[in-house]
């Protein structure tokens, strides 16, 4: 079960939460990656400290617990690690569902109908993959939409490695057909 799922108790993410308990939540996980962000901090002074200690230690045995402790804090950072990335990915999923509520009203019928459809685990990947806060309002609307594809309802999942080059590549398209006219008439004329 994913986040989303036991956050949302299986249902529908569209459905399930107002936009002001979804701004909660929000800030709920944007806190926790602060708190993360500064344990992580706080570990690396410590492992910084435990070094600086080993240089003027005197013995071999006091060199090897200094290591010992050192090796227990990398650990650790790398665990709070890996919960503030979990935590970040949940954030984003949060904030994602949050724009797609927001951006409700301008959403074809069709579109909101087939979001609602959606399988929430396939839902909650594609939202964490996707950036929409980081999109303009055409290119959210697109990437709604996206959602409700073939593609998506299949479960195909969009490559995470892929999407900002995506981005760049669809941001690209609207500049140059925005900045030339031309374009658009040479195009038509090729394909006639």
């Amino acid at each position: 079960m994913g986040f989303l799922s036991s956050l949302f108790g299986g249902g529908n993410p569209i459905d399930t939460f107002s936009l002001d308990e979804l701004k909660v939540t929000e800030i709920k996980l944007n806190k926790k990656v602060e708190e993360i962000h500064a344990e992580v901090r706080r570990i690396d002074a410590e492992v910084q400290r435990n070094y600086d200690l080993a240089k003027e230690s005197t013995s071999k045995s006091e060199e090897l617990s200094y290591a010992r402790r050192i090796k227990t804090l990398l650990q650790k950072k790398e665990m709070k690690i890996s919960s503030q990335s979990q935590i970040e990915k949940q954030l984003r999923a949060v904030s994602n569902i949050l724009i797609l509520k927001e951006r409700e009203k301008d959403l074809p019928a069709d579109v909101l109908k087939r979001l609602k459809k959606i399988d929430p685990e396939k839902m909650e990947h594609y939202l964490i993959s996707q950036k929409l806060d980081a999109m303009n309002d055409d290119a959210q609307i697109n990437a709604i939409t996206d959602m409700t594809s073939g593609t998506m309802e299949v479960g195909v999942e969009p490559e995470d490695d892929l999407t900002d080059i995506l981005d760049t590549i669809r941001s690209g398209k609207e500049e140059s057909v925005k900045s030339s006219p031309e374009s658009a008439k040479v195009k038509k004329t090729e394909l006639e």
